[in-house]
Formats: structure tokens, C-alpha cells, sequence
């Protein structure tokens, strides 16, 4: 017995449904354009699970420009100024204020390039800056973030050490570059007044990179609740 064509039921024609995707949020637009890169990412030691933003490159910029200032200052107004008649380092308080707000890694790398420019312009004939400046950065880095608050107190302490790393390096200079010397009147006439300058003048590159840091803190935080 044939089977009638009425009973049969003709198969459901294939349809192509398309997934349509929610509408993006407001909050997600945003947080698109302010990411350059993507995925896990170290910048400066500033490691960002959801890339890097341009506020955080931005502010190592800033952080530059501000350092060729003070190189600036140190090597024309400071020469000129000479607090206790002595040049005063405000690079190397500058670098120890880097690390001192971005860590010990930003720290270093920024005192590696500080040294190579103050070196540069110092023409004594020894490149032994960077190494030091590095030493700086870094140890008041990692020292402010893995065991103190950030503080006033805190940065007197790193001003006291920077001060005597200064005269150490001082010292060392004249040891390498000077054939004769009295160790007393070294003292008295380069290694102090260069340490009482320096510490004077260091609440200078520390005032001004302050509120760098404070403003671009606000900014990142107020980028990682979204």
C-alpha cells in the first residue's frame, strides 16, 4: 500500500539564525580606548592584567620631561646658584623620588638613563653615575614598597642615605681623578658643602614630581574600577 504524498510531511527548511550579540555598555566603549596594548604586559616594572594604558605611558613620559628639567637646572641655574658654594645633585634626589613612587624597577631605569645624561655633561672622564643612580632608584624603591608607608619621614630617611651616597661617589671621584689631595680639606671644602647643597635643595625635584604622581594615581585607580 503506497503511502499518500498527503501524509508526508516535507522536512523544515534550514534557517540561518544570526546570534546577535548584546550592545556594548557605556563602561565597555570607554575601556577601549584608553588600552594601547593588549594581554599581560610589564611597563617600567607596571604590570597591568588588562594591558597597558595611556595614562600609564604618559606618565613615564612626564616623568622624563621632568628629569631633562632638573638636568637642566643642575648643569646651568645650579652652577650658578651654589648653595654653601657647592653644585647640589638634584638628579640623583630625583631619581630616589621615581622609585620612591613607582618602585624599584622604574627606580633603576630612570637612573640608568639619568646617570648617562649627567655624566655626559659632566665630562669628567669617568662614567660612573648610571651605576649609582641605578643603586638609588632601585633600593629606595623596592624599600618603599615591600616595608614603609610613603611619608614624609620616609623620604628624610632616603634624603639622609642619598646625601651620603653622594659624598661616597664624591669621594670616589676625587680618589680616581686627583693625583694629591688632603683628606681634611677634601672634606671640608667638597664633600660637605656639596652634602648640605644637596640636602637643601632636595625637597625641590621632590615637591614637583609629587603631584605627578598623585594625579596619575587618582587616574589609575579610577580606570581599574571600570
Amino acid at each position: 500500500m503506497r503511502q499518500s504524498r498527503k501524509n508526508k510531511i516535507p522536512p523544515a527548511p534550514h534557517t540561518n539564525i544570526k546570534q546577535i550579540s548584546p550592545a556594548p555598555t557605556q563602561k565597555q566603549r570607554e575601556s577601549r580606548f584608553p588600552r594601547i596594548f593588549r594581554g599581560h604586559t610589564d611597563v617600567v616594572g607596571e604590570k597591568m592584567r588588562s594591558g597597558v594604558s595611556v595614562s600609564v605611558v604618559v606618565k613615564y613620559i612626564v616623568y622624563g620631561v621632568m628629569m631633562l628639567i632638573f638636568l637642566m637646572l643642575q648643569t646651568t641655574f645650579f652652577t650658578r646658584l651654589r648653595p654653601f658654594g657647592s653644585t647640589p645633585d638634584i638628579m640623583i634626589v630625583a631619581v630616589a623620588c621615581v622609585g620612591m613612587f613607582e618602585g624599584g624597577r622604574a627606580g633603576a631605569i630612570f637612573g640608568v638613563a639619568a646617570g648617562y645624561a649627567a655624566d655626559a655633561l659632566g665630562s669628567t672622564g669617568i662614567m660612573i653615575l648610571p651605576l649609582f643612580y641605578m643603586l638609588a632608584g632601585y633600593i629606595c624603591g623596592q624599600t618603599a614598597a615591600d616595608y614603609y608607608r610613603r611619608s614624609v619621614l620616609l623620604f628624610l630617611i632616603f634624603d639622609g642615605g642619598i646625601c651620603v651616597l653622594r659624598a661616597f661617589i664624591t669621594m670616589l671621584y676625587v680618589t680616581l681623578t686627583w693625583h694629591s689631595f688632603v683628606i681634611g680639606d677634601v672634606i671640608k671644602g667638597v664633600i660637605l658643602p656639596e652634602f648640605l647643597s644637596t640636602a637643601v635643595c632636595s625637597p625641590f625635584p621632590a615637591l614637583l614630581l609629587l603631584p605627578v604622581y598623585l594625579i596619575f594615581r587618582r587616574h589609575e585607580r579610577e580606570e581599574e574600577q571600570l
